[in-house]
């Protein structure tokens, strides 16, 4: 129904084009139509035309949310400015209008910090509005934070680590404890500070790598007057998720010069707008778990205006432009990240690579991973990359031949890498129908990972699916089930299994558990069809063989399953036999 309509709205078109701009309701419908549809360039260049008496507050706001996630910060500023300058209109109330206001002035906020304009933030900050109902709470505690990096701006520490006080919920607690320690380093309190970082560490942050480096780089800080302190950072780094790139960097830094000072490492605030941009960015990701994807795409934007530095903003207004299908803006985003230092510069340019394999285009997305496979210090992340892109273009032999590389710069110290891209490599030879490169591949992905229900599985099913040494593979098979029974594709092998033996009734109750668990998966709904079809269920069997004929099978699934509508599973096997 939309498409109808907007086609009706672009009839007048060549009329239009007679003029200097479109009529306003003209503008404003299109526009509209153009920003459900995330056309945010369309949206903001139809919204710009309307007069500014034609424009009133309700047009406003909708302007300013189109700039703020197209990322036009001038349009953002010069609308936020126009929005707070006519003060409240009547009928401002309700939720939505609260958070449109408190967005408003978060834009303000951000700026001035980037601007290190603190007179203007001040101002801004005083006229925050703290709206009622549910925002009510998000927004009081970003008030008190953001009033402690205004105070920290002016240097009175003790005054903004009194807003940071108790808080009454666990959300508003982490929140306020995370931006103590940050205070606590920008005023150089190195102990308190590591001691905020590590129970931070301790409870919820274990896993954060910047969160991880902050506490490293304040306990080293705090190691040049207590060497205890010192031997507690190194020990932070050491410590922490293996093969993260930041952790990587911050470990070779410390390894090869041991007397190093915190603010090396990175990661710790050194001025105050970097704190109001990692709280924006925080809000960021907390609604982009869910699915806020526009609101926490406008506080990544907010992350970006207070501190353009920050990487992760930029890479997480990447992924959630990319969660919106707006590809095109989600490269944009990168390109300011793709200019900084390492880890970030190569992760820009891999993340980069990602989008254009999201979009199918393989050479594009060959060339960039191509390129970074090639550099001297390339590793073999760099090949496993670039192989799984072939693979996903279908192009096993080459996935097979990349992953060839990647296993000769793996070395021997990690067990569990290898035999991730054995097992990688196997499947490409497999999916590429060379069975005797594929097998022992496969075999030593399992000889270094024996309880891997993944590799177990596929190993497992790859015998059976060809008829071969059926004793081992469906041993395997139950191996994989043991270790994880809720896998859809691991059950789909039991039922299989079950079926190969003729056990039909315990397999149509293992498949249907697999469909159930897969039900987008069309060799589950086939298998389903057969099991079906030995236990005199005709009419299942074919609803089943439709509804995978109908999940985007293979080329030679699709023909398989067409004979089987057509003639039923005793011809499709008589004629699959005679073509073997």
């Amino acid at each position: 129904m939309r498409a109808f309509i907007l086609a009706l709205l672009l009839l007048p078109a060549p009329a239009l084009a007679k003029t200097a701009v479109p009529p306003p309701e003209y503008a404003y419908v299109q526009g509209r139509l153009a920003a459900a549809d995330q056309q945010l360039h369309t949206a903001a260049s139809l919204f710009a035309t309307i007069p500014a008496e034609d424009s009133d507050r309700r047009l406003k706001h909708r302007q300013f949310d189109i700039a703020l996630l197209d990322g036009e910060k001038k349009a953002v500023v010069r609308l936020a400015e126009d929005i707070i300058a006519a003060g409240p209109q009547e009928g401002d109330s309700g939720l939505a209008v609260a958070i449109a206001n408190s967005l408003v002035s978060l834009a303000r906020l951000a700026v001035a910090a980037g601007d290190r304009d603190w007179r203007t933030y001040d101002r801004v900050l005083a006229g925050y509005a703290e709206p009622q109902q549910r925002w009510g709470e998000i927004s009081a505690v970003l008030r008190q934070i953001l009033g402690a990096w205004g105070l920290a701006a002016d240097r009175d520490y003790d005054a903004a680590l009194a807003l940071l006080g108790p808080a009454e919920t666990a959300a508003a607690h982490s929140y306020l404890a995370e931006h103590r320690a940050h205070i606590l380093a920008l005023a150089k309190r190195w102990p308190e500070a590591a001691t905020a970082y590590s129970e931070m560490l301790a409870t919820e942050g274990a896993d954060i790598p910047r969160l991880r480096i902050a506490a490293a780089a304040a306990a080293l800080e705090a190691g040049r007057d207590d060497p205890q302190w010192r031997e507690r950072g190194i020990a932070l780094i050491a410590g922490g998720p293996a093969h993260d790139p930041l952790l990587d960097i911050a470990r070779a830094r410390i390894a090869n010069d041991p007397d190093m000072r915190g603010r090396k490492l990175g990661s710790v605030i050194t001025r105050p707008e970097q704190g109001v941009a990692q709280l924006l960015l925080r809000v960021s990701i907390d609604l982009g778990r869910g699915r806020a994807v526009p609101p926490a795409l406008g506080f990544a934007r907010l992350a970006t205006f207070a501190d353009p530095d920050l990487p992760e903003a930029w890479f997480v207004s990447s992924g959630l432009l990319m969660r919106l299908d707006r590809a095109e803006l989600a490269l944009a985003a990168l390109e300011p990240a793709q200019k900084m230092d390492a880890p970030w510069g190569r992760m820009a340019r891999v993340q980069r690579a990602e989008i254009f394999a999201a979009q199918e285009k393989w050479d594009e997305a060959r060339a960039a991973l191509l390129a970074e496979a090639q550099r001297p210090d390339a590793e073999a992340g760099d090949w496993t990359r670039l192989a799984d892109v072939e693979r996903r273009a279908g192009n096993f032999p080459e996935a097979a031949e990349y992953f060839s590389r990647a296993l000769a710069l793996a070395g021997d110290s990690d067990a569990g890498m290898k035999g991730q891209i054995y097992f990688l490599r196997g499947s490409a030879w497999e999916q590429a129908g060379q069975w005797e490169k594929a097998e022992p591949d496969l075999r030593q992905a399992l000889a270094l990972d024996p309880d891997n229900p993944i590799y177990l599985n596929y190993l497992g099913y790859s015998l059976l699916e060809r008829g071969i040494r059926l004793d081992e593979g469906r041993e395997l098979v139950a191996r994989a089930y043991a270790g994880a029974p809720e896998n859809g594709a691991i059950i789909d092998s039991m039922g299989w299994a079950a079926y190969i033996t003729g056990d039909y009734a315990t397999a149509v109750q293992l498949l249907e558990k697999a469909r159930a668990a897969e039900p987008a998966d069309p060799t589950v709904s086939d298998h389903l069809g057969d099991a079906y079809w030995r236990t005199g269920r005709r009419i299942e069997a074919r609803h089943a063989w439709n509804a995978a004929r109908a999940l985007n099978p293979s080329e030679k699934q699709a023909a398989a399953l067409d004979v089987k509508l057509d003639y039923g599973l005793d011809v499709a096997e008589n004629l699959a036999g005679k073509a073997q």
